[in-house]
């Protein structure tokens, strides 16, 4: 009975992650939809503060893919290598489909600084001019978020955080000038879908992993991890 009510519990966690992450993303799909692509960009945009300017590129951070698996290797490696694993998988392939979307199939995409020129609020000179659709960031942080979500479904306070963390990130892009709305509602649910694949063709699968598949799966990711921060420092400083 204790076990019926404690996945029971659980699965209520993750309804919980879910409508907090669909309210608001409802909520700017009938936005978007009354204002129109570029005005509800603009409209959101215009809403910034001096204050909020370096926190929210600092936040649009932690949907960079590189930073995003340095910090999941950083904190994971030692006792969680197979969440690890499903993490990094999931920011592979939300990346992968994210970048085949905007490279092949809305290439011709154009972000707001291209589009507005000096019109719109950017910050530090963070400007990212083509392939706009999806956003990358909120792809990636989608997919890792939903994952973290379902494996710690029995804490809360961490499902709560991961839903809240999902859409301010997202958000991010669209106060940063770099993507409009549609972007990144785009990159939310691309981002979902990505770590529900992952889920249902591996997860049933799930299988202890060797010790030495652990240390080799450590080895790896420090390497990775290396090669990854070496790169975001690349990009951004």
């Amino acid at each position: 009975m204790k076990k019926i009510l404690t996945q029971y519990s659980q699965d209520n966690f993750i309804r919980l992650y879910f409508i907090m992450i669909a309210i608001p993303w409802l909520a700017g799909l009938v936005f978007l939809l009354t204002k129109g692509y570029t005005q509800s960009f603009l409209i959101l945009n215009s809403y910034h503060s001096a204050w909020l300017d370096y926190p929210m590129l600092i936040l649009t951070m932690l949907g960079d893919a590189g930073f995003l698996a340095f910090l999941l290797i950083f904190l994971l490696i030692k006792k969680q290598p197979y969440q690890l694993t499903m993490l990094l998988m999931a920011i592979i392939l939300s990346g992968i489909i994210a970048q085949l979307f905007k490279n092949f199939v809305f290439s011709n995409w154009v972000r707001p600084p291209f589009l507005f020129k000096e019109q719109i609020h950017t910050v530090a000179h963070y400007l990212l001019y083509h392939r706009s659709f999806p956003s990358g960031h909120s792809t990636t942080v989608a997919a890792v978020f939903t994952l973290l979500a379902y494996f710690r479904k029995n804490y809360k306070s961490e499902v709560i955080l991961y839903a809240f963390l999902c859409t301010l990130i997202a958000y991010t892009r669209v106060y940063l000038g770099v993507h409009f709305l549609g972007d990144a509602l785009a990159g939310i649910l691309l981002g979902i879908c990505c770590s529900a694949i992952l889920l249902i063709l591996i997860r049933p699968f799930t299988l202890k992993l060797k010790p030495w598949l652990i240390t080799l799966l450590r080895i790896v990711s420090v390497v990775a991890a290396c090669f990854i921060l070496v790169e975001f420092f690349m990009k951004y400083l």
